[in-house]
């Protein structure tokens, strides 16, 4: 785990759709000269009493030279299992995000918070935390459902953010809700992403110089 002021965060990528519930888990940074190349959600299948959905995100880092340098957690809800890696290719590094989240049901349902993730890449590439890679960022909603040969969608898809030109994603902080006891939890509700400047030898907007 990192520090932000330290490692010198330029910019914050909020989604607008992130609830307003839960707990902030502290920030988590990338190790100096290493930025995010790889996500893997926590899910929590559902069909129980009380369904959280996604319960944590997380990163990992590499250097310029291709070696793994740690990963970035923050916090995480204790159901669901993990989903499995998906990366970013050719040395490149991820630059944007958004979420599917289910808006807070009130007594009319089971809130669920965060359903799924997808973040781009620098060569725009779409990873989804479901259903994997799709290249050049030419995927709709319904194929993502397809491939994920799941028929509903319960949640509601954010807009994309994305890191300015030159910064990659270096960190994250996550908003998970605790478990209660007798209270309808949402696992993870909210993900802050954090850019640091990328190395200038990979040229505008985080895509290497070729």
């Amino acid at each position: 785990m990192g520090s932000a002021s330290r490692r010198g965060v330029v910019e914050n990528l909020l989604l607008d759709n992130g609830l307003e519930r839960g707990e902030w888990g502290p920030i988590d940074i990338c190790p100096d000269n290493s930025f995010a190349f790889a996500f893997e959600i926590k899910y929590s299948e559902l069909g129980y009493v009380d369904d959280t959905a996604a319960n944590a995100i997380k990163l990992y880092c590499r250097d310029e030279t291709g070696a793994l340098t740690g990963t970035t957690i923050s916090t995480e809800g204790q159901y669901g299992r993990w989903l499995g890696m998906r990366t970013c290719h050719g040395g490149e590094y991820l630059e944007g995000i958004r979420a599917n989240i289910v808006p807070d049901l009130g007594f009319s349902g089971d809130d669920l918070g965060v359903d799924n993730v997808q973040m781009r890449c620098s060569d725009d590439t779409v990873l989804d935390g479901w259903g994997g890679v799709y290249p050049n960022g030419t995927v709709s909603d319904d194929e993502v459902r397809r491939r994920r040969e799941r028929v509903r969608d319960y949640g509601v898809w954010g807009s994309w953010v994305s890191c300015s030109p030159g910064n990659l994603i270096c960190g994250h902080q996550s908003r998970v809700e605790p478990e209660h006891t007798v209270d309808d939890d949402a696992g993870l509700v909210n993900i802050i992403m954090f850019c640091c400047t990328a190395p200038e030898e990979r040229g505008v907007r985080g895509k290497s110089v070729r």
